[in-house]
């Protein structure tokens, strides 16, 4: 038996568009053991819901706008273990703003249950999961996001990034800076989710290829 399948239960909440949805998804995923499966109709109240089933891993089947809504609600919500998103138009939904805020599997909503189900063992497991059509183009939007996220950053978070270049940490900028640690922490923040990057030494190799700073 793999580790996947080795580790305990875990709570899935299934939010859908529409009540036959969410019935659907549901039944799909009791026939998998180890699942404890609630739904909700649409995203409101998603948060409220989420804090009766922590952690859980969260199913997405909401149309591209109502989708864009809920994942600006679970962004950062320690209460969500992982999102899988379904979605018509994978292509479209695996974006920068769905990776920071969880999401780990985008499939297509007409999803069998060995798929669903392998994207939720994937998920909880820390890895990704994404049907082929997830990364048709993926490389051109991400290049797109990425252009265009250099281009927002702020004098103050080039600076910033210069001296991460250098090494420093956060409390030694601060210092340089005359501003608070946090203060620091939320430019660099900024910074990581501007350029896509997923670390400081990403975030400065990016700065230096494309000429925002030089070593």
């Amino acid at each position: 038996m793999s580790a996947v399948e080795r580790r305990p239960s875990s709570a899935v909440l299934v939010v859908a568009g529409s009540e036959l949805a969410a019935a659907r998804i549901e039944a799909m995923l009791r026939s998998r053991s180890g699942l404890h499966v609630t739904t909700l109709s649409g995203p409101a109240g998603l948060a409220r819901r989420l804090d009766d089933h922590a952690p859980a891993v969260v199913v997405l089947a909401l149309p591209s706008d109502a989708a864009a809504r809920a994942l600006d609600v679970l962004r950062g919500l320690p209460s969500v273990e992982a999102v899988v998103l379904l979605s018509s138009d994978p292509v479209s939904a695996w974006t920068a703003q769905a990776r920071r805020s969880g999401v780990r599997a985008v499939l297509r909503d007409d999803a069998s249950a060995d798929e669903l189900g392998a994207a939720l063992a994937a998920a909880r497991a820390g890895l990704i999961a994404l049907h082929p059509d997830a990364l048709k183009g993926s490389a051109e939007a991400r290049a797109a996001e990425v252009r265009e996220g250099a281009t927002a950053l702020t004098p103050r978070e080039l600076e910033i990034l210069e001296m991460m270049a250098e090494g420093m940490s956060n409390r030694t900028i601060a210092a340089r800076l005359g501003i608070s640690s946090q203060t620091v922490k939320f430019h660099v923040a900024s910074i990581l989710a501007k350029l896509g990057a997923g670390s400081r030494t990403e975030a400065v190799t990016f700065g230096v290829r494309h000429g925002l700073i030089a070593l």
